[in-house]
């Protein structure tokens, strides 16, 4: 499983299909975070949300990186596309964990905020379901499930803008509603903690359904 890690990445590496949107996170985290003061889960608001973005956009640029062909090829020498799959959603997950980290330290360097354990936590937990979120989105957005570049795009465009705006769609918009409100880093703990379980049910929704409508239309 390791190497097949290593495949995705390398292949992505290889695509540079992750600049752009690794661009967009970096500068986003830093117009949004320079200088900043007050509550650091205002900050990681902002972090968290260009994390989901980043996210889903890291996770079909990841995926599309191969087409049909090349993928059937992979899937054949590594023993099924089952384990492709999960190769690619591991991948996905350690981009994530590895931005989050900076999505966590860049606004304790750059802002002035009051720096607490229950604080730290929820921005790591924050972010993390952010991420996790994203990869879901990107699952379902990618070629394996959409064969249209331009239906696809859409189809991500209307996904994250349902989960950015709609409070009665979690887990994005009630934590960063969360985030955003003024209650004390310790209080958030709980249904952040709930609200990262639904974006990890989502990773594995949404790469069942990945897995067996992929192999429907094949």
């Amino acid at each position: 499983m390791i190497a097949l890690v290593r495949y995705s990445l390398s292949m992505l590496v290889r695509s540079q299909a992750y600049i752009a949107p690794i661009v967009v996170f970096f500068a986003g985290v830093g117009v949004f975070t320079t200088g900043g003061a007050g509550p650091l889960a205002e900050a990681y608001s902002a972090c968290a949300l260009l994390l989901f973005i980043a996210m889903t956009w890291l996770t079909v640029a990841l995926i599309n990186t191969e087409d049909r062909t090349q993928r059937a090829m992979t899937a054949a020498a590594a023993g099924g596309e089952t384990r492709v799959l999960a190769g690619n959603v591991l991948a996905a997950a350690l981009i994530a964990v590895l931005l989050t980290l900076i999505g966590l330290i860049y606004p304790l360097y750059a802002g002035q905020h009051p720096i607490t354990g229950p604080g730290l936590t929820v921005g790591v937990i924050a972010q993390l379901t952010s991420g996790f979120a994203g990869i879901a989105v990107g699952l379902l957005c990618s070629r394996l499930l959409i064969r249209h570049t331009g239906v696809a795009v859409l189809v991500a465009l209307g996904a994250v803008g349902v989960m950015v705006v709609f409070q009665a769609v979690p887990p994005i918009a009630p934590m960063l509603s969360l985030l955003e409100s003024e209650r004390a880093p310790e209080t958030m703990l709980t249904p952040l903690t709930g609200l990262g379980a639904v974006s990890l049910l989502m990773v594995a929704a949404a790469a069942a359904t990945v897995y067996y409508v992929g192999r429907r239309q094949e």
